[in-house]
């Protein structure tokens, strides 16, 4: 049945995305990061449609009546979407445009084949003759050449061709490999992107035809692959069955096609018969498809001006509180350490898990991996570990999606050096950020622990610039609950009994739920009743109705969400005492961070890795740890205040579900004032 305080998610999403694009059209930011955020939003795009998207699409074939939380079909979904994809595509190409244009102001130009000098048209002539047909793949179309498979997400030039008054259709797809700009000075801020050199020289690949017309085309695949697919014979290795799934990937149905210009009515007619994909979901688009070349472009240009149209580079800085010439297992043992990414360096923690890999009382190190960087020293000290007959463990969860190559490698250099690697369970990915240190106390012969909980993955690049928790206890009884966890996990059984720490899918739904109900009583006893959350996502129905119902008890809600919300607030009789705020800034807001009551000894505050979603409540391993540190609790709630306060950043969202800019009153940008903290704590001047 539907609720008046609810919306679609994937509506929700796009505000969201769309929220993203605002960053990208904001001249307060740097020139040089509003190209990046329009990089951002079309890979998010992307992905969005890949996924969510991509399961709408198979819906249509599957369940086509079903509806969501508001009453809406699938095609009903995707019909919306649509509508504001068309919204979004011409908001982009304006704000790309405009980008472009500020960039000259500092030299950069971003050219296009009109803008050539006769120089370098003879320049470009000559790279793509040289460097790019010898990896281009022209092919015609006909009864005996049928349409070639377009890979997902790659770009590729259709021409319409005329040979002895016979039209026929050429198509030139672009290699992995083909590289994405072409500079044309040698300080490289001068440039053209290839896809622009290809679609005006492709014509001479066909040397017997004459070409008509032209454009640039990508289609995006459904890309909603499930990974637990059954394995046919029961010898077939994990690995290779999730290697031979990932394949399927790049060939699954289309969900859309980019066009970088109208084309002709037959031209159109051959793109919807070889695809099987209807022309509704044709978005034509002036700005380039794939934007992933601003990345590259970012490195490249010259450091005196890239400083001008970036943010000012800041260090995550040392926690104060932590001397790092110390040992950091000692420290821990004396007091709970948190860590707070970006702002303070992921280093304790690296210099915690080398010290147990050489510490001769340390018996095991246990440890759950979901993302990792590419290059990570980790893995390192988990390889030296287990070489120094440490007992390693580690849950390598290979379903991650589009890391999961990424992982299959890290998994196999573990097990090379002898650590014990499983890959989670069947139907529930393990999504947990825990790791476990044990060692053997020689006076009492007993197992001691340290324990970190995290709300992000263990991944030393996105510690830069994802906002996320890290906390370090050496509490035994929350010790002795991940041993158990491990355990549990590892012998398959996923409904485990713990003291402190709280695990789905069987009960941090409740427990969270529990503490909701909890905070009705108060509002009941006291009038005082609070809660806070912040999470990426919102979307699990029997949260949302909790959350409804404290705040028709006058319990005052404040949610902070970078993403998606199926709740709407402000709803009068419904969610009048419930304010949703989200902050989209120069890092990407992670952590999850629940908090049950008023500030005070008897707050109730978990970390987690999980979302208030089904995926991760009621379909993944996740882990909430509380936190009993006085200092940090403190720490933390003082945090989200000033998260709350944050008027430069941060939108409201509205009972439509569309997102506004507060009103100034503090000039405060949350994530600035973070920075400035951690640089004052660690007596260090800010960059000027």
């Amino acid at each position: 049945m539907s609720k008046i305080y609810m919306q679609n998610r994937e509506l929700s999403w796009l505000n969201f995305n769309d929220r993203v694009l605002d960053e990208a059209g904001d001249k307060m930011v740097p020139i040089g990061e509003r190209l990046n955020f329009i990089s951002i939003f079309s890979n998010n795009l992307d992905e969005f449609l890949m996924i969510r998207v991509g399961s709408l699409f198979d819906q249509l074939i599957t369940d086509e009546d079903r509806t969501d939380k508001t009453g809406m079909t699938a095609q009903e979904q995707i019909n919306a979407i649509y509508l504001k994809l068309g919204y979004l595509y011409k908001k982009r190409d304006s704000i790309y445009r405009d980008v472009n244009t500020k960039l000259q102001d500092y030299n950069i130009d971003t050219l296009e084949i009109k803008d050539l000098t006769k120089e370098e048209v003879e320049m470009v002539k000559r790279y793509f003759n040289e460097h790019l047909t010898p990896i281009l793949s022209p092919a015609i179309v006909s009864k005996h050449s049928p349409f070639p498979q377009l890979y997902n997400n790659r770009q590729a030039i259709i021409l319409r061709l005329k040979k002895e008054n016979k039209i026929k259709h050429g198509i030139v797809t672009f290699p992995a490999n083909c590289p994405k700009i072409i500079y044309l000075k040698p300080d490289k801020t001068r440039y053209i992107l290839t896809e622009y050199v290809i679609l005006k020289y492709a014509h001479k690949l066909f040397k017997k035809f004459t070409m008509l017309d032209s454009g640039i085309i990508r289609m995006t695949r459904n890309a909603d692959l499930n990974l637990d697919e059954e394995i046919n014979e029961e010898d077939e290795d994990y690995v290779d069955h999730i290697k031979s799934l990932l394949r399927k990937r790049g060939r699954l149905a289309p969900v859309r096609l980019e066009l970088s210009n109208d084309l002709e009515k037959e031209t159109m007619k051959l793109l919807k018969k070889s695809l099987k994909l209807p022309e509704k979901y044709f978005l034509v688009t002036s700005s380039p498809m794939d934007f992933s070349y601003v990345s590259d472009l970012l490195k490249d240009i010259p450091k005196d001006i890239l400083e001008k149209i970036t943010y000012k580079k800041i260090a995550a800085q040392l926690v104060p509180n932590i001397d790092m010439n110390q040992s950091v297992m000692d420290q821990v043992r004396k007091k709970d350490l948190l860590l707070t990414y970006p702002y303070e360096s992921i280093s304790p923690f690296l210099k915690l898990i080398k010290e147990a890999a050489s510490d001769p009382d340390v018996v095991s190190i246990k440890i759950t991996i979901y993302r990792m960087a590419h290059k990570t020293r980790i893995v390192d000290y988990l390889c030296r570990a287990a070489e120094n007959g440490k007992n390693v463990f580690v849950i390598m969860e290979l379903r991650a999606r589009f890391d999961e190559s990424n992982n299959i490698n890290w998994s196999e250099k573990l097990k090379e050096a002898g650590c014990t690697v499983t890959f989670g369970l069947e139907y529930y990915k393990v999504h947990s950020k825990v790791c476990l240190i044990s060692s053997m106390d020689k006076q009492s012969n007993e197992l001691t622990y340290i324990s970190q909980i995290g709300t992000g993955n263990y991944n030393e690049i996105t510690a830069k610039f994802y906002t996320d928790l890290s906390l370090m206890t050496a509490n035994q009884s929350i010790g002795q609950d991940l041993n158990n966890f491990f355990k549990n996990i590892s012998t398959e059984n996923i409904k485990g009994d713990y003291n402190n720490i709280v695990v789905s899918p069987f009960a941090i739904k409740d427990k969270f739920i529990d503490l909701i109900y909890k905070e009705i009583d108060r509002q009941k006893r006291t009038q005082n009743g609070s809660i806070i959350m912040k999470m990426n996502s919102l979307t699990e129905s029997n949260i949302i109705d909790a959350l409804v119902k404290a705040s028709k008890a006058g319990v005052q809600i404040n949610l902070i969400i970078r993403g998606i919300s199926c709740l709407l607030p402000d709803i009068k009789d419904f969610t009048e005492n419930i304010q949703i705020t989200s902050i989209v800034g120069r890092f990407l807001e992670h952590s999850r961070i629940y908090v049950f009551g008023p500030q005070g000894s008897d707050t109730h505050i978990y970390i987690s890795s999980a979302d208030c979603m089904p995926r991760n409540l009621d379909k993944r391993i996740e882990v909430a740890a509380p936190i009993y540190d006085e200092e940090i609790k403190t720490k933390i709630y003082d945090s989200l205040k000033i998260m709350l306060e944050d008027d430069v950043k941060a939108r409201f969202m509205t009972s439509s579900g569309e997102y506004v800019r507060k009103e100034f009153e503090n000039n405060l940008d949350s994530q600035m004032y973070f920075i400035k903290e951690a640089y004052r704590n660690a007596g260090q001047e800010l960059p000027k």
